[in-house]
């Protein structure tokens, strides 16, 4: 396998365009997970906009506690330190897989949002997220753990062969991943600043699930078929049932059924 280019912070920083978002970088060749110690950098007194990067996680997870394959110098795994007020908090379920989506549709790929906050280009997945958050005395910290296939291979994992693929896979050339992730800051940091119409609005227009039918599977409780109405303000999704009835989904895995 060739060698990967070691992550510039210097050329990433170069590409910043933000006033907090990522210009406090915690970079790490390995470490358990970014969210582990995205939180110590938190307790330590981390500033709103920390970002903490790894080449590679020993313990990195996805949602419902599921393993994330994550292969070194290849990709992005990174969480950031958000201290927010509640008001603009309450939108980055919305905002963070927008700026992903968008940072990722620049380099020339279809990415679309499938909700909650996976990032697909057609069948496969490109990136997925996790936004674990907290309130304390001094108001809201989120920790948006998010990981980006950037220029290694998942179908080399039996387990991905047929789920996951990559930037490097669907354009056939090598991505910057410092500019790719400048990118994302960059997007995160203009999307909580618009107005909230105009947020959903562009998370809507990349979703791959509104007018769609789609199997629900709550973490509580039976699944069930529906059709995606609409996302609300929280990120919360409307779906309508065979017999008519509207339903907010907050947590929850939603697959697509088959169009026809």
């Amino acid at each position: 396998m060739t060698q990967q280019p070691v992550f510039s912070a210097t050329d990433f920083q170069a590409a910043l365009t933000t006033r907090a978002i990522g210009r406090f970088l915690v970079y790490r060749p390995q470490t358990d997970t970014t969210m582990i110690l995205a939180r110590r950098e938190a307790d330590e007194g981390g500033p709103h906009g920390t970002m903490v990067l790894a080449e590679e996680q020993t313990a990195g997870r996805g949602r419902r506690g599921r393993s994330f394959f994550s292969p070194p110098g290849e990709n992005l795994y990174f969480t950031m330190v958000l201290r927010l007020p509640l008001d603009v908090h309450r939108r980055l379920p919305v905002a963070v897989p927008l700026a992903v989506a968008d940072a990722c549709a620049h380099e020339g790929v279809d990415a679309r949002i499938k909700w909650p906050n996976d990032i697909w280009v057609g069948e496969r997945k490109l990136s997925g997220m996790l936004i674990d958050a907290e309130l304390t005395s001094d108001g809201a910290i989120a920790f948006p753990g998010i990981g980006v296939n950037v220029n290694g291979d998942p179908t080399l994992n039996p387990e991905l062969r047929d789920l996951a693929t990559s930037l490097r896979r669907e354009l056939g050339k090598t991505v910057r991943r410092e500019l790719l992730l400048a990118r994302i800051c960059n997007g995160l940091e203009a999307a909580l600043a618009l107005p909230e119409q105009e947020l959903l609005a562009a998370y809507r227009a990349l979703s791959m699930i509104l007018g769609r039918r789609v199997t629900v599977s709550p973490i509580q409780g039976p699944a069930f078929e529906a059709v995606a109405e609409a996302i609300r303000e929280d990120g919360s999704l409307e779906v309508r049932s065979g017999d008519g009835a509207i339903e907010v989904v907050t947590a929850a895995d939603v697959s697509l059924r088959p169009l026809g």
